[in-house]
């Protein structure tokens, strides 16, 4: 088994049949995926990212669950949820990794990691992005309401000094 490294696709033409041939509901299980969209028109470049995302989005399969798919095209990345640069270079360095030997250690976790990607193929991924969601929202909300707390705190401090003075 080795370390999950960028797989990187070049699509050669922008029909939609070989875009079905290509995209398969395991794409992204095992490794990070980078599509390769350059050689196309800015024009369909946009509707090729359109298709990837609607396709994502009908089967209910993440695009960003258990590894992300980057999507290198000219446009801006507002134009998808999806992860999208410019270029290669702008990928995240983390799944950069020169091929080396693993030690035994580093087996064993890539075994337990194995099971953790089945296990998350298996479940709903809408369910799961909708949950992020709203643990981040809850998140903001507790660390907005801490700071509040923390600013009447602070002027319950500057009150109670001047008192005592």
């Amino acid at each position: 088994m080795s370390l999950p490294v960028y797989q990187h696709y070049n699509l050669k033409s922008s029909s939609l049949e070989d875009l079905e041939a290509f995209l398969k509901p395991d794409l992204n299980l095992r490794h990070p995926v980078v599509i390769n969209l350059k050689i196309f028109t800015p024009d369909q470049q946009r509707d090729l990212v359109g298709l990837i995302e609607n396709y994502y989005v009908s089967n209910n399969i993440s695009y960003k669950f258990p590894y992300p798919i980057y999507v290198v095209t000219e446009n801006e990345s507002t134009i998808s949820k999806m992860p999208i640069v410019k270029e290669t270079s702008e990928l995240p360095k983390f799944y950069s990794h020169a091929e080396s030997r693993m030690n035994v250690k580093e087996t064993h976790l890539i075994g337990k990691n194995r099971l953790l990607q089945i296990e998350i193929r298996n479940t709903d991924s809408l369910a799961s992005a909708t949950g992020i969601t709203k643990y981040g929202h809850f998140h903001r909300e507790v660390v907005s309401l801490e700071e509040e707390r923390l600013f009447y705190r602070g002027i319950i401090t500057k009150l109670t000094t001047k008192a005592k003075k």
